[in-house]
């Protein structure tokens, strides 16, 4: 048996519209889990992989600073 799903709201925290096409940045995601909405939207614009040495030197010399989560990861990696 499938796990029960709700619709989610996935929206922009930084802002409502697209400054370039004028379309709402909400969307409607009918997911099991906040997360797994979130992930569903944030595979059209982000890409995650491992950093390589040379993606590590050139973030550091633009000085991008290493984040650290606030909580342990719930989901393994797809």
């Amino acid at each position: 048996m499938a796990a029960p799903t709700r619709i989610y709201i996935v929206r922009n925290a930084t802002a409502d519209i697209d400054a370039e096409t004028g379309k709402s940045l909400h969307r409607l995601v009918r997911a099991s889990h906040p997360s797994q909405a979130l992930r569903h939207v944030a595979a059209d614009s982000f890409e995650v992989k491992v950093a390589s040495q040379d993606d590590l030197v050139a973030a550091f010399e633009s000085g991008i600073k290493v984040e650290t989560i606030a909580s342990e990861q719930l989901e393994l990696p797809t």
